[in-house]
């Protein structure tokens, strides 16, 4: 499997588009669905950056190493651990579970923003590297000689995937079995460049997304699978 400046471009002109067609859906119809329609749109502007990011890393001007690295760890480290909460429990019908993914919403937004964060202070402490035809981010973390890298990748994967996982609407569960599978399968297969690989894997499972909020928000594309029931609570 080859990634390169040219697949991290095509997935975000994929991307984009079905986002912005599932944002439409979700303003219209349910905004309920509004965070998690707007997954893939995310996801395609994640791609764009990283994209940018293979160009300069192959000698272009036109943007930086670092700002690129940043925008895409922005997403990455910053965004998506309390962002997939927040969808999980907009859609979420039971009131115990929106709760817990409330909770879980605010430990990710400590997590990210201690991954994040000190990396616009200490801009030194980023380091991007290619291996093996992959963007490997290696930047310091506060973490380091604390705690193992292992086991904050295992709390950001548990953060990030339990709310889907959890969810009682049960388009959104299957989604989160496809995420984490797609977390398992690049810790092992592509342990050294987990974070882009990984990031990639889950832009193209986003596009699961738009199928979801069409098929929540519109009756005729084949009734109200997994749509959101009356709130208890």
């Amino acid at each position: 499997m080859c990634f390169s400046a040219t697949a991290s471009f095509l997935s975000a002109g994929l991307l984009v588009p079905g986002g912005t067609y599932a944002t439409a859906l979700a303003l219209r119809h349910d905004r309920r669905y509004l965070p998690l329609a707007t997954f893939p749109l995310l996801f395609g502007v994640q791609q764009f950056v990283e994209g940018g990011l293979w160009l300069a890393l192959g000698g272009s001007t036109l943007i930086g190493v670092e700002t690129a690295a940043l925008g895409f760890l922005a997403f990455a480290y910053f965004l998506w651990p309390f962002y997939v909460p927040l969808a999980a429990r907009s859609v979420e019908p039971r009131a115990d579970r929106r709760r817990l993914f409330a909770i879980l919403a605010v430990l990710g937004f400590a997590l990210g923003a201690s991954l994040y964060l000190p990396l616009l202070f200490h801009r030194e402490w980023i380091s991007v590297t290619l291996s093996k035809g992959s963007i490997l981010y290696g930047p310091v973390l506060i973490y380091d000689g604390i705690v193992p890298r292992s086991l904050v990748r295992a709390v950001y994967a548990l953060i990030v995937s339990l709310p889907l996982l959890f969810s009682s609407v049960d388009a959104v569960r299957v989604f989160g079995m496809l995420i984490l599978f797609s977390v398992i399968g690049s810790a092992i297969a592509y342990a050294y460049a987990f974070v882009s690989i990984w990031c990639f894997f889950a832009a193209l499972l986003s596009l699961v997304v738009i199928a979801i909020v069409r098929r929540a928000t519109l009756p005729a594309a084949g009734g109200r699978v997994g749509t959101v029931h009356p709130r208890a609570g």
